[in-house]
């Protein structure tokens, strides 16, 4: 058999591009403008309850002895200590939180909005969700036992989370105790 020649390719000289010369600007310095303070991310989804539940924001507000979304903030942040809001100590904060959830899931009236013939109640299952009466109830009944059964979870936290806050239940990394 006879050998195959190999032929070499010739390699194709690189494709040059034009250099183009463009004369310098002058560039005059801009005053930095930071834009103007607007309410943040955060406060902007604190508010944003409001379009679920009118009124919601304020309530919360309301419940917790402040006048603003800042003094919430710091005092989420540990800026400002409970007592300073005229709160006897955490637990009493939040119990006031936890009474802002309150508020029927279908029509989404607040219990300040409602007759004093009327009251919320929870769902008997998930006990998570509030209904001013049977009737909101039913009609809410289609959307929540969609999730009825994941707020059981949810109740859950919120109890032991309550326990914990409360104290009623101390948690140590050697054993559990809770008391009566």
């Amino acid at each position: 058999m006879a050998p195959r020649l190999r032929q070499r390719r010739q390699k194709k000289p690189p494709s040059v591009t034009p250099l183009v010369v463009t004369p310098p600007t002058v560039v005059t310095p801009m005053p930095l403008a930071l834009p103007k303070p607007g309410p943040s991310i955060d406060a902007l989804g604190f508010f944003s309850l409001d379009n679920n539940v009118p009124g919601l924001s304020k309530l919360i507000l309301q419940k917790l002895n402040m006048k603003s979304y800042e003094e919430y903030k710091m005092a989420v942040d540990g800026g400002t200590p409970v007592s300073g809001f005229g709160f006897r100590c955490p637990q009493e904060m939040f119990q006031r939180l936890e009474d802002t959830f309150r508020f029927c899931a279908h029509c989404r009236a607040l219990p300040s909005g409602l007759s004093d013939s009327k009251v919320l109640r929870h769902c008997k299952r998930c006990r998570n969700v509030y209904y001013c009466g049977p009737e909101c109830q039913r009609s809410d009944w289609p959307a929540h036992k969609r999730v009825c059964r994941e707020l059981c979870h949810v109740a859950v936290d919120r109890l032991m989370e309550w326990l914990l806050v409360t104290e009623h239940c101390n948690i140590n990394s050697r054993t559990w105790h809770c008391s009566p």
